[in-house]
């Protein structure tokens, strides 16, 4: 084997293939090298682990390109010593957002990376199999960072890729279609928008790139060919150009793709807004849900994330969506490091409306600050901004503790679980469940209906598991009611 791309371990239970290698894969095999993907986010932890001791014994690779997220950076690193230890000549090769943003500090501190692909890696990781590594070859590539006599050496930064169209389409053949609830394909990169939580501009500064339509085609006709059933456009944002969504909507129609096949979509509600009329082209294209960030419900929140879209927008983007019977899948950032309680209130009374418009909602505890966003900058500026252990989070600049508002999240996702678990439609009504409870408890309140629960769980359960999860959430909300 030559190359052995690897997808690190985050919680193994990734449902959508890592499009990232496939992209890095395609060149390397039009050059004539031989390619393996082991993706360890996938099954249980022993059997990935595995998985990657096979790869490394039975094709003794050249090199290991690792993907990087912030998320997962033990697990990446944990892959490289595994890799050292088993065939030591590899060359260990780090790609990513998280590794282009902090490369100097991970070849400083981690013997066991040797080199860094700064920004996109296709032709980087192409040029470093074509120098084998050799010193003078390697000034010359553009992109990369690594060690040269105990010192650490940043080439000049690689521009973006002109055209698209010049990479190979991703090598989709290289992973088994099995393994995945959902496929990925990517019609562009980049986004025009400046969230400042969102790591992609590090990336690609803004800059917006799009494949060719006769490429995006030949894609999905390859991924239909393998058998695929769930495909995902994992583009930053999908519904920037309305247009181009209208001539990709009318190629899938008129080749009859949705047959047998559903789509899904990332994309901005405010687009919809704008092009009421979009929703309906994805719909009649055999889209099924549209993957949307909202974030806040409160304005002033909005603003300070630089989502330059109103609250409004988020009503109207969804009502749109709905009437044209295309899912929103709509996510929140509940705390954030200028939440108050009154502004997490109108987050979770806007989730619950829009839920109860026809959306399903999904949201994350708290806002995590990426190294290089322009929010992980503030905060470090102002002294606010923490790492432990490859974790990133905040101090709160409104005097709100974290550990306060992952309390109270357990405590509603414990007890949505132990008073609706029963309904039939929880897994889809559970975040409204949790809100609703959430709602009460972030005012160090019980829901009015807290008493006539407690009084009826031994009843309902009459087992012994049911009276000690009855006592451990009686218990944990005593603790929430005794802070003010």
């Amino acid at each position: 084997m030559d190359v052995l791309l690897v997808n690190p371990r985050f919680n193994g239970a990734s449902e959508v293939s890592p499009l990232s290698l496939e992209c890095l894969a395609a060149p390397l095999l039009a050059d004539g090298l031989t390619v393996s993907i082991v993706d360890m986010d996938i099954g249980p932890e022993e059997e990935a682990h595995a998985l990657l001791i096979g790869a490394l014994k039975g094709g003794k690779p050249l090199i290991m390109g690792v993907t990087t997220l912030s998320g997962s950076i033990a697990a990446t690193l944990s892959a490289c010593r595994t890799a050292k230890k088993i065939h030591p000549p590899i060359r260990t090769v780090l790609g990513g957002i998280h590794a282009t943003v902090l490369h100097e500090e991970i070849l400083r501190e981690y013997e066991e990376v040797d080199v860094v692909v700064r920004g996109e890696g296709e032709e980087a990781l192409r040029e470093l199999m074509r120098s084998n590594f050799a010193m003078p070859s390697l000034e010359k590539i553009s992109g990369i960072s690594y060690r040269r006599d105990h010192r650490i050496v940043c080439n000049p930064d690689r521009p973006l890729l002109k055209d698209l169209g010049d990479m190979p389409p991703p090598a989709f053949q290289l992973l088994d279609n099995s393994c995945y609830r959902t496929r990925s394909l990517s019609s562009s990169r980049g986004c025009y928008h400046n969230c400042r939580f969102c790591s992609i501009q590090s990336l690609y500064q803004g800059i917006v790139r799009q494949e060719a339509l006769a490429k995006i085609l030949t894609e999905i006709r390859a991924l239909r060919s393998a058998g695929a059933k769930r495909i995902m456009f994992t583009d930053d944002n999908f519904t920037f150009h309305p247009r181009r969504v209208r001539e990709i909507c009318g190629m899938m129609i008129q080749e009859g793709l949705a047959q047998g096949a559903e789509f899904y979509v990332q994309g901005r509600i405010d687009d919809f807004c704008r092009q009421p009329v979009m929703a309906q082209w994805l719909s009649e294209a055999g889209f099924k849900a549209v993957y949307v960030g909202a974030e806040s419900g409160a304005q002033e929140i909005l603003d300070r994330y630089g989502k330059g879209m109103a609250t409004e927008d988020l009503k109207r983007g969804v009502s749109y969506c709905i009437e044209q019977n295309l899912m929103p899948v709509v996510s929140f950032i509940l705390f954030g490091p200028w939440d108050t309680v009154e502004t997490m209130l109108k987050t979770i009374r806007l989730a619950k409306e829009l839920f109860e418009n026809g959306a399903e909602i999904a949201y994350t505890e708290c806002l995590i600050p990426f190294p290089g966003t322009p929010v992980q900058e503030e905060l470090e500026k102002d002294g606010k901004w923490r790492e432990s252990g490859g974790v990133y989070y905040f101090e709160s600049y409104t005097g709100m503790a974290m550990d306060w508002v992952l309390k109270v999240c357990d405590l509603a996702r414990a007890m949505a679980r132990l008073i609706y678990g029963d309904d039939p439609l929880f897994s889809v009504r559970r975040v409204y469940y949790e809100f609703s409870l959430l709602e009460f408890f972030i005012q160090g309140q019980a829901p009015p209906a807290y008493g006539s629960w407690i009084a009826l769980l031994p009843i309902a359960g009459r087992d012994d598991a049911m009276e000690t999860k009855r006592r451990q959430i009686e218990s944990a909300m005593r603790d929430i009611l005794s802070i003010s």
